[in-house]
């Protein structure tokens, strides 16, 4: 296993709990709280994909699932430079 040069940690609000993040967006999510919308969008999109049962339907969620990544991959341009600054 290779050791990390720099490695990131997220410190709770009130600074007692320090915790290991892999890479930065995890970091991100973890400052913002965003933990429970990711969650949420986990077990929505598994519900959704769950209930597939036709063509039509997969191409809706398939296409729901496209801009969310789309929209995703938009933000994470933006914050590119941002990002750069706190490796």
């Amino acid at each position: 296993m290779s050791k990390v040069n720099n490695p990131l940690y997220h410190v709770s609000k009130d600074g007692k709990d320090v915790e290991s993040v892999n890479n930065v967006i995890e970091l991100l999510v973890k400052k913002l709280g965003l933990d429970p919308v990711i969650e949420f969008l986990q077990s929505m999109f598994e519900f959704l994909v769950d209930h597939v049962q036709t063509y039509p339907m997969f191409i809706s969620v398939k296409d729901m699932i496209d801009k969310l990544i789309d929209h995703l991959f938009s933000l994470f341009e933006k914050l590119q430079p941002l990002l750069g600054k706190m490796q």
